[in-house]
């Protein structure tokens, strides 16, 4: 029998005041009408007649009675593990008139086994699986409940999860093929943002994906079941497809990008995405002078890539990358595809989901139709001279990713799930349909943000927060040598136009260092040595873009003006 001679109400529920579980840093909240308030909000919102409601960590008792007090609600089970706190859930049951909740002692586990120890302490919470500093107050072995018993016992339609940190890897072989929407409370502090991409993914792969009302700082996220989206025929020429299910197996994915005078760095940059999972490129190029369109002629000989002329040259055109994007929308490649992404040369899709692959981040963000990818521009690392190697090894150093507000500004590149939602392909980002349909627009981090959206002239994100899942690493300078052939060459965007000093000055950050990209760059340098160092013609071929850009550099310094633009830097910029 509980001793209590208040009761406290919180979110609608009362709640016996027992002052030996309840404690001050419980009894805050609850007076305040704040404790659980993400979980029961959500719960309530998403709750229907008929649902059949499981309910991991039943806590205080406060969201087992708030869903068995929703009318029509079918069935509510709540598993709790701290023996203690069962007295204490079955009185907030009955002063809610919600007896008919099915309570269960036990862990909830994802394998069958022997009683397992469960360590109590004096704060509620705190009781786990886990000894810790040997500061529990008592020990108890306490029987598991293995999850696959339950979702194939009770065909949940809602899962809400809060069981310390307990979420990570429960759910990896069970069928939530019944659960249409699940609450979760992560637990970040245990498992790291690693830990919480890694669940994210998983729901994802089995059709649960984050729900676009979630608050981005906030740690109780709920994933939804959604339906596919029904839309008329896009615009811009792109084929007409449907809104393929999710997960799409062995995605195509296309990369258009324009290329001028670039051939030292384009077999880095080709094995870094052909071992990230991209499927198709076609480089367009105009005018080059240093063997880089011989060089990519002999990729597209290997099956490596397409490379084709820049139709502005055809045109008569000096647009170079509007005409080449609006060409690809009609190239095989296009038709083909499930993702486009347009972007250069000097940068690199850099994922932290899973092991770095494409499909590790299909899987964390679940279904979009847009993802941008925010920028991180690399400074020269203080390099002045041009040295043969990898840009991923030489330049570490980069900008800030948690930057004050005024520099949070940075540019994007998008991947474009193609579908009749898309009007048209440029870029930074797509033009989108809106009017035939919703569009999920997501960040790095896969929230959903509407700066792109709502304005088709921005090509820009505030950073902060963006980073968590993939980033987009921008070498945009290299070396100073490499940068006067930069200044040199000219814009590959529009003819006539030369990078400036400003733009190295903006660029230039060197704040941070994150040189070690893993698991990527360990497959990126496999494919470089299996797929390219084994044909002599095309790492011939190599060389003398290595050799044509040197003897540019050596032209470029004995030229007055060239020579006055690397004192500048030097001397201002450094």
């Amino acid at each position: 029998m509980l001793n209590y001679d208040e009761v406290i109400l919180c979110q609608g529920v009362k709640i016996p005041f027992v002052s030996s579980i309840i404690v001050p840093k419980i009894e805050r909240p609850l007076r305040n009408n704040r404790y659980e308030g993400g979980e029961c909000a959500a719960l309530r919102r998403i709750l229907q007649p008929g649902d059949r409601v499981l309910e991991l960590g039943a806590g205080l008792g406060l969201l087992s009675s708030a869903a068995g007090m929703v009318a029509g609600v079918a069935s509510v089970t709540a598993i709790e593990a701290n023996p203690d706190l069962i007295p204490l859930i079955r009185e907030t049951h009955r002063l809610n008139g919600v007896a008919h909740v099915d309570l269960r002692n036990g862990v909830v586990t994802a394998k069958e086994g022997e009683a397992i120890p469960f360590y109590l302490r004096s704060a509620f919470w705190a009781s786990s699986m886990d000894a810790g500093d040997n500061s529990y107050l008592r020990c108890e072995n306490l029987p598991r409940v293995p999850i696959a018993d339950l979702t194939e016992e009770l065909s949940p339609t809602v899962i809400v999860c809060d069981i310390e940190g307990g979420e990570l890897g429960l759910f990896d072989k069970v069928d939530l093929s019944s659960v249409r929407a699940m609450v979760i409370e992560f637990h970040p502090k245990i498992y790291g943002k690693e830990g919480r991409s890694r669940i994210i993914a998983l729901l994802a792969a089995k059709g649960l994906t984050l729900a676009e009302s979630n608050r981005d700082d906030s740690s109780v996220q709920l994933f939804e079941r959604r339906a596919p989206i029904a839309s008329e025929p896009g615009l811009g020429g792109l084929a007409q497809r449907s809104y393929r299910t999710w997960p799409i197996a062995d995605p195509k994915v296309f990369v258009a990008t324009c290329m001028k005078d670039e051939g030292p760095f384009i077999l880095e940059w080709l094995a870094w995405h052909k071992s990230i999972g991209v499927t198709d490129i076609v480089v367009f190029t105009n005018d080059c002078t240093d063997g880089t369109d011989l060089l990519l002629d002999r990729l597209q000989d290997m099956g490596a890539l397409t490379h084709l002329p820049n139709p502005a040259l055809a045109m008569r055109e000096t647009g170079f990358q509007p005409a080449a994007l609006s060409y690809a929308h009609y190239l095989r490649q296009m038709r083909d595809a499930d993702f486009f992404i347009s972007m250069d040369v000097d940068e690199f899709i850099n994922i932290s989901a899973g092991a770095g692959h494409l499909h590790d981040l299909f899987a964390a963000t679940g279904a979009f139709d847009v993802l941008s990818v925010t920028e991180v521009n690399h400074g020269a690392n203080a390099r002045e001279q041009y040295q043969r190697g990898w840009l991923t090894e030489q330049f570490p150093a980069h900008q800030s990713m948690k930057p004050g507000a005024r520099k949070a500004r940075r540019g994007v590149k998008s991947i474009v799930r193609l579908s009749e939602q898309v009007d048209c392909l440029r870029n930074h980002r797509p033009d989108m349909g809106f009017a035939r349909g919703p569009v999920l627009w997501l960040d790095g981090s896969g929230r959903v943000q509407k700066t792109l959206a709502a304005d088709r002239n921005e090509n820009g994100l505030d950073c902060r927060g963006t980073y968590d899942l993939v980033r987009l690493e921008h070498f945009a300078l290299r070396s100073l040598e490499s940068y006067l052939t930069k200044m040199h060459r000219g814009d590959v965007v529009v003819s006539g136009k030369r990078v400036s000093q400003y733009y190295w000055r903006a660029r230039n950050s060197n704040e941070v260092s994150s040189g070690n990209y893993g698991q990527v760059l360990q497959r990126a340098r496999t494919f470089h040595r299996d797929h390219f160092e084994t044909d002599a013609a095309l790492m011939a071929l190599h060389e003398a873009c290595c050799a044509a850009h040197e003897s540019r550099i050596e032209t470029l310094l004995l030229d007055p003006e060239f020579a006055e633009r690397r004192r500048w830097v030097l001397a201002e910029a450094w």
